[in-house]
């Protein structure tokens, strides 16, 4: 099979090169994503023959005996803020993306609507769950730390909120959540469902509707 061949310019002269000069196409784009170029690419790799070794891989997973699956289990993107960890449910995640300037609003005196930030052309309301959980500054200092925006969605709003760092998304069983520990702060315990332990850390997994219903009463 002939290795595919794509022009991954977004890497070399776009948003995610150094190399100079940029692309000109920046200049009316603004953003990889909306270039013709960045789709097509994406396009010839969808579309783009599977490797034999592939499909004997799934023929032979295809072909075995089907597991039990668990029925508890639930899907969660994990993040960090501050010092603390927490982790929300991944069907309210809609994307994650780099932390630009956001715009903030006039005459507007809240501390958990900070005001507008701009994703893909859409203003969304940029709040602090941070400032609602009553999070102090991160501590710790870490290669990993690159702070991000988590855009969540419900079915009325989309809020986006700056995270210290962004993990993974995991999957756990409901049965192995252990109750909040008394130790955790009651501003930040109120919004947590319990505890799970996630490569050596305690993730608090979060109640999406108190922490949604939240939002809304704040904003």
């Amino acid at each position: 099979m002939k290795p595919l061949m794509i022009n991954d310019c977004w890497n070399t002269i776009g948003v995610w090169g150094n190399k100079t000069p940029r692309c000109e196409r920046l200049k009316k784009i603004i953003h990889c994503h909306n270039c013709g170029i960045f789709s097509q690419a994406g396009s010839q790799i969808l579309n783009r023959p599977a490797e034999e070794n592939y499909l004997t891989e799934w023929k032979n997973n295809l072909n075995q005996t089907r597991q039990n699956k668990c029925i508890n289990l639930k899907s969660a993107l994990v993040f960090r803020m501050g010092d603390e960890w927490f982790a929300l449910p991944s069907k309210f995640v809609k994307e994650i993306t780099h932390c630009d300037k956001h715009h903030s609003l006039p005459h507007i005196k809240n501390n958990v609507l900070r005001g507008l930030v701009n994703v893909h052309g859409d203003l969304i309301l940029n709040v602090s769950l941070g400032y609602l959980f009553k999070i102090r500054k991160s501590e710790i200092t870490s290669k990993y730390t690159n702070e991000r925006y988590i855009i969540i969605e419900d079915s009325d709003e989309s809020f986006a909120f700056p995270v210290t760092e962004v993990k993974e998304i995991i999957h756990y069983n409901i049965e192995d959540m252990q109750a909040t520990p008394s130790t955790i702060k009651k501003d930040t315990s109120c919004f947590i469902k319990g505890i799970i332990r996630h490569n050596n850390n305690d993730v608090g997994i979060l109640n999406s509707d108190l922490v949604f219903t939240a939002l809304h009463k704040n904003i």
